[in-house]
């Protein structure tokens, strides 16, 4: 299988396309591949492209795509991931394997009990880096559509624009409705912080409409949850 690279924009087949610097920095500097690779490229809308690396400069990298195939490899269900603020590299790793179990869309939030706040130019640095992750991510597991991930918002906005089947987790509750799940369309998924929410906060979430739910009687860390859950999802859809 050809590795794979994603690069925001229209390609054609039989017309050479120069990657962007993420890209071309990607194939040139680090993988130091050659013209006449093989690779395959998406662009986020749908699908990927198969294609001959033809040049490699300093900068910049020159493509020849070859044949579009339909495939996006997306979950059976959209899930709309809520996963609060979690320090250091732990939020990258929730991100990533969010991505590659299958998230439609991740929200970063903020509750009572975030360890992490985050504003200005800090949030616009963090947000354009988790971006570069979930990307990285696509490029890794095959999907052709990067889910999206919005800056921080407060948890309450995130329970009021939650459409669908609604799930919170949450130690001590029952297991999965797996008819529930099986005939939703959309779900929303909410996880909690170090420490998990506060009593206030799962009094507001189920005025909202969600449901709680646990896997067994053990506590998860705030970056294991979105993973375990999401896989504990798709095995009740299939």
């Amino acid at each position: 299988m050809s590795r794979r690279f994603f690069d925001p924009q229209p390609f054609q087949a039989g017309h050479a396309a120069e990657l962007g610097p993420q890209a071309s920095h990607h194939i040139g500097k680090v993988l130091r591949m050659r013209p006449g690779d093989p690779l395959t490229l998406f662009n986020g809308e749908g699908g990927e492209w198969s294609a001959t690396l033809e040049a490699v400069d300093k900068k910049t990298v020159t493509v020849l795509p070859h044949t579009f195939v339909d495939i996006d490899r997306t979950a059976p269900r959209p899930v709309t991931l809520g996963v609060p603020l979690i320090k250091g590299d732990r939020m990258d790793f929730a991100i990533q394997k969010a991505v590659e179990i299958g998230a439609a869309a991740i929200r970063v939030l903020e509750s009572e009990r975030t360890e992490v706040r985050l504003k200005g130019d800090r949030e616009n640095k963090k947000l354009e880096h988790w971006r570069q992750v979930v990307i990285s991510a696509c490029e890794q597991c095959g999907l052709n559509r990067p889910p999206v991930v919005d800056g921080v918002m407060p948890l309450n906005t995130f329970m009021e624009q939650a459409r669908g089947l609604k799930l919170i987790a949450h130690p001590g509750e029952r297991a999965l409705d797996a008819g529930a799940v099986r005939d939703a369309t959309n779900i929303a998924l909410l996880t909690g912080p170090e420490g998990g929410f506060s009593d206030d906060e799962l009094a507001a979430a189920r005025q909202a409409g969600f449901h709680g739910f646990a896997l067994g009687e053990r506590v998860l860390r705030a970056e294991t949850a979105p993973v375990a859950l999401l896989a504990s999802l798709w095995t009740l859809m299939a």
